[in-house]
């Protein structure tokens, strides 16, 4: 039995986070904006975990950010550019499911309106869902 058969988000998560009503239950084919030319544990940390913001970060911030269609990623490419972060000129491609944690569509129209937050439950380690990477303007 692994971790995450329990089933647990971290005790730091605000209340009613995630938003379970509104999970998605079914298998999912996502695509994650990176830097990296290779799948790598520190691409896949939700914003508030990165920066350390337990206590004061809101519930979409302790979510990782993916996309179910390739159609998006020209659109958060361009968001992630035009706030300096060039580098994120990569796409990891994975499977996520609801046992890997709770996500939800959050369509955005700064980032796509595929847009989903993915909350992981402990001992999630959620690079182990993606197995390809692919370069923004060649391989996608």
């Amino acid at each position: 039995m692994g971790e995450n058969d329990l089933k647990e988000f971290p005790n730091y998560f605000p209340d009613s986070c995630p938003p379970i009503d509104k999970a998605i239950k079914e298998e999912m084919k996502v695509y994650r904006i990176v830097p990296s030319s290779s799948i790598k544990a520190k691409d896949f940390i939700a914003p508030g975990v990165r920066r350390k913001q337990y206590a004061s970060a809101t519930c979409d911030n302790l979510a990782l950010s993916v996309l179910s269609s390739t159609n998006d990623i020209p659109v958060a490419h361009k968001f992630f550019s035009g706030i300096g972060m060039k580098k994120m000129n990569k796409v990891a491609v994975g499977h996520i499911s609801p046992d890997t944690g709770v996500f939800v569509h959050d369509p955005s129209q700064t980032v796509g309106y595929s847009h989903v937050n993915w909350w992981t439950f402990m001992g999630v380690e959620p690079h182990t869902y993606f197995n390809e990477i692919l370069k923004i303007g060649e391989d996608i």
